[in-house]
Order: C-alpha cells, then structure tokens, then sequence
C-alpha cells in the first residue's frame, strides 16, 4: 500500500512536467510581442538609427499668434505634475534635486516604429548650511523609449549634457505649467534652510528653420532663517536654464542629424539679490 509520504514525494515529478508544459506554452504566447518590441535593437540595447520625427506633449492649448508650424506640439496631452523635488542633509551639506518629466511621440529611424519617448532632467544643487553658500551644481538626464502596442520598455539610458550655451533664437512663447512650484525645508540647529522653486517653460522656434526648442527655466530661492529669532539671515537666487530640441526639421531629412527630444545643455547662475 502506497503511503501518503510517498505520494507526497512523487508529486514534484509531475508538478515539474507540468511547469514545464506551461513555461514553454507561455513562451510561444509572449514570444511575437517580444519580437515586435525588441527586433530593431543593435547588440547594445539601443535602437538601430535613433529615432526621430518627435512631437512633444505639452499641458493647454497652444497659444493664438503661434506662426511656425505646430505639427511636433500636441496640446492638452501632457502629464499634470510632471515636477518633482526633495532636499536632504548631511551634516553642513544640503542637496536639493528636482527633477521634470516631459513625454514625446516619437518613430524609430528603422521601420519607423511609433515609440514613446520619456525625458527627464535632474538639476542638483548643492549647499554648506553653515557658510550659506552653494558649492556646486550639477544636471543630468535619462531616456526611456517605450512601445505602446506592446507596452514594452525598449530601452533607458542616461547621459550629462553640456554646460555651454546653446541657441534658441528669437520667437518664443510661454508654455502653461499646472503646477509650477515646489518647496522643502531642513535645518541645522537653530538655522533652517528653505528651497522654493518657480518653473517656466517656453517654446522656440529657431531660426524660421522650422526647428523647434523647449527652454525650461528653474529659478531656487534659498533661505536661511534663525529659528530662535525667527527672523530671516540671507536670502539668495540660482537659476538654471536648460535647451530641449524637440525636432530639427521634420520635413528635411538632411537636417536629421541631431537626436530628437534630447537634453542639449543646461547652465547655472546666481542672481543678485
């Protein structure tokens, strides 16, 4: 007569045999999505030829008087609070980072494949609590390209982009931001420090070339105040400023060398007080 502790050990055999079954039934199911989101990808992850062709999403309609062409802008689509900020504290350093998602429609180069494109930019900034002075900046930003069809992730890379000035012409508008200010607050002892940011965001046209750029502008307000006075000890600005390309030229495809929807510079400077 078997026992049940026999049973008990032969049962792994066939739960085995059945994983398996399911496994490679699984495999032949997911497989055909796997292939639509990965197949144009190089050895590095990367997507063969970039992509190109972006438009970008931005919060409201675009504005009356608008005389470039609107064609990479689709209005009312972009996300409500795309802005995000924390603060910490270690000893006498402070570091803030706040941080902006913006989102792009954009084709990959080959098969021309619709692709979502997520940009998000990192501006940190660095501060002595005690000397009340900043120390150091610094900005980075990261890509994710996603496939809808198959709600896949293609790929995510970071990259620092380049602290020089980069140009944006002379026929820009102010975009509509739903939730333009962040705030965090930390102490040492009796002196607290406040960061409050104020985002603006404008659209470029550069040059009549039917290029379009996002200038993003972050302005920090830092104060230091005495807790036990309550009164305020300094006050100070920083503003950074930083160049998004949206699209160089859509309809001139010897124009396409530049990667769509890409961080190409950020700057810091201090402003008088």
């Amino acid at each position: 007569m078997e026992t049940t502790e026999g049973k008990i050990k032969k049962q792994p055999k066939y739960w085995a045999i059945s994983l398996a079954a399911i496994m490679a039934t699984a495999f032949v199911l997911v497989q055909p999505a796997m292939q639509a989101a990965f197949a144009e990808l190089t050895v590095n992850g990367l997507p063969v030829g970039g992509y190109d062709n972006c438009a970008i999403r931005i919060a409201g309609s675009i504005p009356s008087g608008v005389t470039f062409s609107t064609q990479y802008i689709k209005a009312n689509e972009a996300p409500d609070d795309p802005i995000s900020q924390n603060t910490v504290k270690n000893r006498d350093i402070v570091k803030t980072i706040h941080a902006e998602k913006e989102v792009f429609d954009c084709f990959l180069v080959q098969g021309d494949i619709p692709v979502i494109v997520d940009v998000t930019t990192y501006l940190e900034v660095y501060e002595n609590i005690t000397a009340q002075e900043v120390i150091a900046t610094n900005v980075f930003a990261t890509t994710c390209l996603k496939e809808e069809a198959t709600a896949s992730v293609i790929d995510c890379e970071s990259y620092t982009p380049t602290a020089g000035l980069v140009p944006v012409g002379s026929d820009c508008f102010e975009l509509e931001i739903s939730h333009p200010q962040e705030m965090n607050t930390v102490n040492k002892g009796k002196i607290a420090k406040t960061v409050e940011t104020q985002k603006e965001q404008f659209l470029c046209d550069f040059g009549g070339s039917n290029t379009l750029k996002k200038v993003d502008i972050v302005i920090f307000q830092e104060t230091y105040e005495d807790l036990n006075t309550q009164t305020t000890d300094k006050t100070q600005f920083l503003a950074a400023r930083c160049i998004v390309l949206v699209n160089d030229d859509p309809n001139n495809n010897e124009d396409n060398d530049a990667p769509d929807a890409v961080v190409e510079g950020c700057t810091f400077n201090e402003i008088p007080n």
